[in-house]
């Protein structure tokens, strides 16, 4: 059976900042403050996300960052000790337990 579960946050705002809200919900066609409130944090979530996923690159710094994948370095006497260190102390069952 699906539920509807309904999460409840409380904010404090100043006058100026309800006043606004109000202006831009009369404008939105929402049907009360809190609709209109929940409905634009959502979508500035998903869009901070999804820019924050993203990488934007010029192109010249494509064209590096290709060039840097093509000739990956090798690896120095730090990398292998750690990873020999690595080696000797983890195991299959530890990656079990994560």
């Amino acid at each position: 059976m699906a539920t509807n579960d309904c999460e409840r946050l409380t904010t404090r705002m100043s006058t100026e900042t309800k006043e606004l809200l109000e202006k831009a919900l009369v404008l939105s066609g929402h049907s009360n403050l809190n609709s209109f409130i929940t409905s634009a944090a959502a979508l500035s979530a998903k869009k901070l996300i999804e820019q924050e996923a993203n990488i934007h690159l010029s192109q010249d710094e494509a064209v590096d960052f290709l060039t840097a994948l093509d000739r990956p370095r090798t690896a120095n006497a730090h990398f292998l000790k750690a990873a020999r260190r690595h080696k000797e102390t983890i195991t299959n069952a530890d990656y079990a337990t994560r």
